[in-house]
């Protein structure tokens, strides 16, 4: 047996000991979370190592990561990587920082074996069977790119500047939008054109009904406080920027109820 399966086997054992007194529903302790995040370093075996990305570093293949990202990660990791949304901040141990040193320091090709395999005890599923290799060597790439597009992000969004009113971004608000509403599972309890659940209220003339977009983003902070009775949950963990591109969504819906 070598040495990598002995420091596994060791870091089994501690991980076993560790949860013998956890509960799911407890915040897991420090001593907890990095020997999970260890847990991701030994698993990876050593051949993927070797591996060399075959897509190229540029910002058309970045930009197609960041489209499977939004798809198929954004629910556990946040749209910035950050690992903010609900489901993320609760789960045992919470979904990893994209952005973090520990995760930034894995190559292409270790993320890639992460990504097809996952992680037992971790949360982090297996993609393989649902994301091509291409794919997932294009999340790596998107992944590594993270911290230097949220730091652009951050930049960029001073007051100084006049919110773009194009019709292009409109569309690319639009569209953002859409993705919120089916990554936060607004669909569970809406309707919209005709698809969805019946627990709240149709959207599909959400855009019709002459509300505000600062009541909608006010809604979405604290709908009991809008709504008086509401059982609609507070979405406090979308920023500011996704919670007008919810909104932006909404007030375009303006098809004919069915």
């Amino acid at each position: 047996m070598d040495k990598h399966r002995l420091t596994l086997g060791a870091l089994i054992v501690a991980l076993a000991a560790f949860m013998l007194g956890c509960t799911a529903h407890a915040h897991p302790s420090k001593t907890e979370t990095t020997l999970a995040n260890v847990a991701k370093d030994l698993v990876i075996p050593v051949e993927a190592e070797h591996k060399k990305n075959p897509v190229p570093d540029t910002q058309a293949v970045v930009e197609q990561g960041r489209l499977v990202f939004v798809q198929s990660c954004a629910v556990c990791h946040g749209g910035d990587g950050r690992g903010g949304t609900e489901l993320g901040r609760n789960m045992y141990p919470p979904a990893m920082d994209m952005t973090s040193p520990h995760v930034q320091h894995w190559s292409d090709a270790e993320l890639l074996w992460i990504i097809q395999n996952g992680v037992r005890l971790t949360g982090m599923p297996s993609w393989q069977s649902s994301l091509s290799e291409a794919d997932g060597w294009k999340l790596a790439r998107f992944i590594h790119n993270l911290p230097r597009l949220n730091a652009a992000t951050a930049a960029s969004a001073g007051p100084k500047q006049t919110p773009p009113t194009s019709e292009l971004v409109k569309a690319d608000s639009i569209k953002y939008g859409k993705t919120l509403y089916k990554q936060e599972g607004c669909f569970m309890c809406h309707q919209l054109n005709g698809e969805g659940g019946a627990v709240g209220p149709d959207l599909t003339v959400e855009g019709s009904r002459g509300r505000t977009n600062e009541w909608l983003i006010g809604h979405f902070k604290d709908p009991s406080d809008y709504v008086h009775g509401s059982v609609m949950p507070a979405f406090s963990n979308l920023t500011n920027e996704q919670l007008q591109a919810l909104t932006t969504f909404l007030q375009n819906q303006k098809g004919d109820r069915r």
